[in-house]
C-alpha cells in the first residue's frame, strides 16, 4: 500500500485515483488511443476503467488499464518503459518502493501513471487468475 499512497500523493495524486463509469466526453477516444499505446506486448488487459477523475480539480476524463503479464515486478516495469518510448512518451520518473514500482510518463497534452506491483500482489495474476486486485495500473489523462 505504500506505492498507493506514494504515488496518490502530490502532483502524482491521479496515479491511483479512480475513475467514474464511463463518459461521452469527445477526448475519450483519444485517451484510449493512448493507453492502449502503452501497453506492453507481453501484458494482457485484464481491465478498464474510463470516465471522470473525480480527485482530480475539473474532473478530467480519464482512462484506467489493468495489466497482467508473466514476468517479475523489473522486467514488467522495464516492458512499460520500452514500449512507452517506442510510442513516443519519455519516461519522466520511476521509482522503487517498498510495494512497486511508480512509473511517470508524458508526452506533448497527456501524462500516464503506471503502478506496477511487486510480486506478493502480482503473484495470483500469474498464477491464472488475473483481475484488477492483482493487476498493474496505467492511468493516462490530458495534461494541464
Amino acid at each position: 500500500m505504500l506505492l498507493a499512497r506514494i504515488v496518490a500523493a502530490g502532483s502524482a495524486a491521479l496515479v491511483l485515483a479512480g475513475c467514474a463509469t464511463a463518459s461521452d466526453d469527445p477526448g475519450l477516444d483519444a485517451l484510449r488511443r493512448e493507453a492502449n499505446q502503452l501497453v506492453p506486448a507481453s501484458s494482457e488487459v485484464v481491465d478498464t476503467r474510463e470516465g471522470a477523475c473525480v480527485q482530480v480539480t475539473g474532473n478530467p476524463v480519464c482512462v484506467r488499464l489493468y495489466l497482467a503479464a508473466d514476468l517479475p515486478e523489473r522486467r514488467r516495469a522495464d516492458e512499460l518503459e520500452r514500449t512507452a518510448r517506442a510510442a513516443g512518451w519519455e519516461v519522466v520518473s520511476r521509482t522503487r518502493l517498498a510495494d512497486g514500482t511508480a512509473i511517470e510518463l508524458g508526452r506533448e497534452g497527456y501524462r500516464a501513471y503506471a503502478a506496477v506491483w511487486g510480486e506478493p500482489r502480482a503473484a495470483p495474476c500469474r498464477a491464472g487468475r488475473p483481475d484488477r486486485d492483482c493487476a498493474d495500473e496505467i492511468q493516462v489523462v490530458e495534461a494541464p
